[in-house]
């Protein structure tokens, strides 16, 4: 890569790390704000780091209290089955962070200005009109993300699970079915 290339490549990417995270954070007062990682260039497949982050970022930037013991289970899935090709995050309420049909709708922000796009969207709600269950498809250069919202009584749950569309055709698996 040429000099001239190679520096505005950087002014791009300094940038763009500068300003990712502008005015965005937490719900609390004075919350760090986790910056938006920056897209890998080109067109292909995202590596599973990249989504990883992403699920993390997104969660802990919507204060949603992440089970890292559920993560590491798709982490640590046998080589060539479906769950080997999915990243996972899922929340539960705590005594100090009860999830919430917005605490799921601010992890759905999230995502989007992580570039993925709605693919598709259901939404039921209760007589009374709260919503006690969201769910909506999200994709992103290569992968399908099922995103949900339950309502459990006076405790809520989220999942956000990704599957890379195209290990998940190598397994035999049917990406629709992956959530």
């Amino acid at each position: 890569m040429g000099r001239t290339k190679w520096a505005a490549a950087v002014a791009v990417a300094i940038i763009v790390v500068g300003t990712a995270g502008c005015g965005r954070g937490g719900s609390e007062a004075g919350a760090a704000v986790t910056p938006v990682p920056p897209r890998p260039q080109g067109t292909g497949t995202l590596s599973k780091e990249v989504v990883r982050e992403d699920l993390d970022t997104s969660a802990a930037d919507a204060d949603i209290p992440a089970d890292k013991e559920f993560a590491r289970g798709a982490a640590n899935a046998q080589p060539g089955t479906p769950r080997s090709c999915s990243v996972s995050l899922k929340a539960l309420s705590t005594d100090t962070t009860p999830i919430s049909i917005a605490r799921y709708d601010a992890a759905v922000r999230e995502l989007r200005e992580r570039d993925w796009r709605t693919h598709d969207q259901r939404v039921r709600k209760t007589p009374d009109g709260a919503t006690d269950y969201a769910r909506m498809i999200l994709k992103q250069r290569g992968w399908t993300l099922f995103t949900e919202f339950m309502a459990l009584g006076d405790d809520g749950q989220i999942s956000l699970t990704a599957v890379e569309d195209a290990c998940m055709k190598k397994t035999g698996a049917d990406v629709d079915q992956a959530a």
